[in-house]
């Protein structure tokens, strides 16, 4: 038999079991959802409506109801907006869902594997257990004249345009007010980008977060992880930048050794230093749900996990 005549009949057999099949999981199961595109599954309907686009969530919570299925390549997932089911995952059987990416779904790349939504098992819970107190109702609440401060800076801002009857760019402002917050709370720095939107710490993080849907790799990646992660890994290609990556390590590296000189009653409040002190210390609000509670142990942080 010709190998022409072989491919031909194995081709669409193989193209069947990789790029259709998965996508029956939820049909089987009785799950609505729109209709998934071999090997993207659903991502080209999110990035055509936009992926955190609030109206058009509330229409596919109207078409399928508060339980449907999207597909992120591959992979399922399940979208839940009713209210008590949210309650017994996130509450009452919050120990269970350790997992956010699907392992083998996820670079093992510096520092974006050490990432919470990248960590998996009793790595995931460790780490978790290990900055939970950080984000404490009460150790939040000492962040506010932080906060405030940038919100202060806001309202002057639009207080300028107001004066000079100008308009403005909404998205741009508040924008660059939460980067405020972001700098402010998370690393201590007072970086005004209302005023100053080419500050490095602003750029660099932009570029970070940026999403190049002309990327070839990640579509690759996206498309057939299994093939294509251990040859990215083996490149150590990163879906953080290089410019980007050096520049927050710099930032930690300089932070870090300042909070070493300064004095320990400087009352540094911000998660960098939150997050630096969780392993030493237990979390004494009383406010916060014993529910959710994961048992891990408290561990040193390591500088890729502040990074991340």
């Amino acid at each position: 038999i010709p190998l022409t005549w072989v491919l031909l009949a194995v081709l669409p057999v193989l193209f069947y079991l990789y790029a259709v099949r998965p996508f029956q999981v939820f049909k089987k199961m009785g799950v609505p959802g729109p209709t998934p595109f071999p090997l993207i599954g659903t991502v080209h309907q999110f990035m055509k409506m936009g992926v955190w686009n609030a109206d058009a969530q509330v229409a596919r919570v109207a078409q399928y109801g508060k339980v449907y299925g999207v597909f992120s390549g591959t992979t399922p997932i399940l979208s839940i907006s009713d209210p008590e089911m949210l309650r017994e995952i996130f509450v009452k059987q919050f120990h269970k869902f350790t997992n956010r990416t699907a392992q083998g779904v996820s670079l093992n790349t510096r520092p974006v594997n050490r990432a919470m939504t990248s960590l998996l098992d009793e790595d995931w819970k460790n780490v978790r257990s290990t900055i939970s107190p950080t984000f404490s109702s009460g150790k939040l609440k000492q962040m506010a004249t932080a906060m405030n401060s940038c919100a202060d800076l806001l309202v002057e801002s639009m207080g300028k345009f107001a004066g000079k009857e100008e308009s403005f760019d909404t998205k741009e402002l508040t924008g660059a007010f939460t980067m405020d917050v972001i700098a402010r709370t998370a690393f201590g720095l007072e970086v005004d980008s209302q005023r100053n939107p080419n500050d490095p710490f602003v750029t660099n993080t932009k570029n970070a977060i940026r999403f190049t849907p002309t990327n070839l790799l990640f579509w690759l990646f996206f498309m057939f992880p299994s093939i294509v992660k251990p040859i990215l890994e083996k490149i150590e290609y990163n879906t953080l930048t290089k410019d980007a990556s050096d520049f927050f390590y710099n930032v930690v590296d300089q932070v870090m050794e300042m909070r070493q000189k300064e004095s320990k009653q400087h009352g540094r409040v911000d998660f960098m230093q939150l997050m630096v002190d969780a392993h030493k210390t237990d979390d004494d609000d009383k406010d916060d749900n014993p529910d959710t509670k994961v048992h891990g142990s408290k561990k040193p942080l390591t500088r890729d996990d502040i990074v991340a």
